[in-house]
């Protein structure tokens, strides 16, 4: 279907993308496609797919809007739940959430009609976490977040000047597995765990790796002071490859010490779950954030839950876990 503007000649072209590849063949008599709204985006496959049929769009102008809307899908993992915490982080891009109170205060009830909203409060009273996710949107997830005591929060260059007990973890990586290193501080009496500082890298050797750990390290000790190199112990994984990564990294003079972590899996993951608070700051570290927010327990074929914590998607989480496998191994 197209719509025409006839004083103007300007269209709207409705398309469809069950198969992204066929927008290639989109072409414009004059002028280009200015605006493009991606409708129900939740129901495409992945980013990929949306990148594709933006390189087909994104052609002959100057000046592009580009807009998403979708009703958020329940799973925390989801692509596009994920997309929309990376897209919150991008320049000159906006993330707006609304639902149907919007145009109820608004004074246009009369556009959802009474029947609308006598169903929409009758779920409310009756399933509030169906209500929160089908009428407000919230990505209420499965009901088995990993963790429920995240905190997103901005953590200020002064306050990390202030902290006592730093703690440094690194997960080995290469590809498509990342190397990871995050920086967190623990402050005990308040069971409160920061997570302040991460970087990642893909087929960097840990030669190379090393120079990024002693550049996160050397930093003044206040505001305006001289920078320094600050020997903190540095804790990885005791695997043959976490193992050959910290005998380069003490070759390079980083205090590298294996994490004990021998059969410590479950229990680190208790532990980090009986924190009062694991505070995160999303600018300073979005992979750890999304890894933590977003990590749930899996469901059998009956949707019952499965014991255990499932492996994949937690990098940043492996690497928090060594650093404080020394604390979590006290507490056993």
């Amino acid at each position: 279907m197209e719509i025409t503007y006839l004083p103007t000649g300007q269209k709207i072209l409705f398309r469809g993308l069950d198969d992204p590849l066929k927008a290639k063949g989109v072409k414009f008599e004059k002028g280009w496609c200015a605006i493009v709204w991606f409708e129900e985006l939740d129901q495409m496959a992945s980013w990929e797919d949306v990148r594709s049929a933006l390189k087909s769009f994104r052609r002959g102008g100057d000046v592009f809007w580009t807009f998403y809307s979708y009703n958020p899908p329940k799973t925390l993992w989801s692509w596009v739940n994920r997309q929309a915490l990376e897209m919150e982080r991008k320049p000159r891009c906006t993330v707006s959430h609304t639902t149907y109170l919007d145009v109820v205060e608004g004074g246009h009830a009369d556009w959802l009609g009474p029947d609308f909203i006598e169903e929409a409060e009758w779920l409310r009273d009756t399933n509030e976490t169906a209500y929160r996710w089908e009428m407000l949107g919230e990505i209420t997830g499965t009901g088995g977040s990993v963790f429920d005591n995240v905190v997103a929060r901005e953590v200020t260059d002064a306050e990390i000047a202030s902290f006592e007990n730093p703690r440094n973890g690194v997960d080995w990586g290469w590809f498509p597995d990342p190397w990871r290193f995050v920086r967190c501080e623990l402050q005990k009496r308040e069971k409160r765990l920061i997570v302040f500082g991460e970087e990642s890298r893909n087929k960097t050797m840990p030669e190379e790796t090393a120079k990024v750990i002693r550049a996160e390290l050397t930093y003044p000790d206040e505001p305006g002071g001289r920078e320094r190199f600050h020997a903190q112990r540095i804790w990885y994984d005791d695997t043959p490859d976490g193992k050959y990564q910290g005998e380069a990294y003490r070759r390079a003079g980083l205090a590298a010490r294996p994490a004990p972590k021998g059969g410590m899996r479950e229990y680190s993951y208790q532990w980090l779950q009986g924190l009062r608070e694991i505070v995160i700051d999303p600018a300073r570290c979005p992979l750890a954030y999304e890894e933590f927010k977003l990590k749930e327990y899996e469901r059998d074929k009956e949707g019952n839950w499965m014991e255990g914590i499932p492996d994949g998607n937690d990098h940043s989480i492996d690497a928090v876990r060594y650093a404080v496998m020394r604390d979590v191994r006290r507490a056993a």
